[in-house]
């Protein structure tokens, strides 16, 4: 009987922690938490609810509003330890308080993760701005470009491409006309939240659905790469799944993502003229055979 009140207790200790964890995810990176978040996310009553937001505020007095469960920026203190990977993943796939504590079905460890490859108090800012819908000012160190200046960015979306995380921006402060972009978490530095600012919320024009990069999506035909061997050929086919009497695949892609998958699945999308110019051979898995269908779609 003894182990049976225990266990009771245990079981209600965790739950608490698991609900408590949970307000403290949401108001860190989204920026704020209702009774209905938690309703939803534990099937808790009203009542419930409102009796672990109040148990969160003795906690943590200093880290949300009473009336709005919004997070008061200046004196946040996470309750717990999440970082910004773990934080992105569960925005995109749930909440998920195992996650937290450590606890896994199987044996489980993530290979090559890096230390502070991702700042978490950026990772929040910038998952708040699109909770929200306003701009942040942050310095961007471009893979591209050595435009390192100030931008103002709304951010729109969070995006994993099995490596990196990265969020899609309307960027205020390009010159160019197609102003959405992708953005690396790991490469933004001295991030600010311009949520005071009422020229700082998101306008129309700068929303996902005006983004035609996001919203159009590419019939990719992908063929195996002339250059490869047969039995290079056969490797492919087995980590991509294609099968043994195929020498092509077809899958969709946004628009937006093209230049990423070419780079990751390692695919040739170079017109003949630019393959006859490039004397530096380059290794590829897969030929983009549709690529003047794929030029006029995105031209259209």
């Amino acid at each position: 009987m003894e182990n049976s009140s225990q266990a009771d207790i245990t079981s209600e200790t965790t739950s608490i922690n698991a609900r408590l964890a949970y307000i403290d995810f949401k108001l860190f990176f989204t920026g704020r938490v209702s009774r209905a978040d938690l309703k939803d996310a534990f099937g808790i009553a009203e009542a419930a609810a409102s009796r672990v937001l109040t148990e969160y505020s003795k906690r943590r007095p200093n880290n949300k509003t009473q009336k709005t469960n919004t997070i008061i920026r200046q004196s946040f203190e996470p309750l717990t330890d999440i970082d910004g990977e773990l934080a992105l993943g569960m925005l995109a796939n749930g909440f998920n308080s195992n996650k937290i504590f450590g606890v896994t079905e199987l044996a489980y460890e993530k290979i090559g993760k890096f230390p502070n490859q991702m700042k978490t108090n950026e990772v929040a800012m910038i998952t708040r701005a699109i909770s929200g819908k306003y701009a942040i000012s942050c310095n961007y160190l471009s893979e591209n470009s050595s435009n390192h200046q100030i931008r103002t960015l709304i951010p729109l979306a969070i995006m994993y491409d099995g490596t990196s995380w990265m969020f899609r921006a309307f960027d205020r402060s390009e010159v160019k006309k197609n102003k959405f972009k992708n953005f690396h978490f790991a490469r933004v530095r001295n991030v600010v939240e311009e949520h005071d600012f009422k020229e700082s919320r998101q306008h129309d024009h700068e929303a996902l659905a005006q983004d035609k990069l996001w919203n159009l999506r590419l019939p990719l035909i992908l063929k195996l790469h002339p250059s490869l061997s047969e039995m290079d050929k056969q490797k492919v086919r087995t980590d991509f799944g294609i099968s043994e009497d195929k020498n092509e695949v077809y899958v969709t892609e946004r628009a937006a993502f093209r230049w990423i998958v070419e780079k990751k699945w390692y695919i040739d999308a170079r017109s003949n003229e630019e393959k006859r110019e490039e004397k530096q051979s380059r290794f590829y898995k897969f030929e983009l055979s549709n690529l003047e269908m794929i030029k006029q779609i995105e031209q259209a």
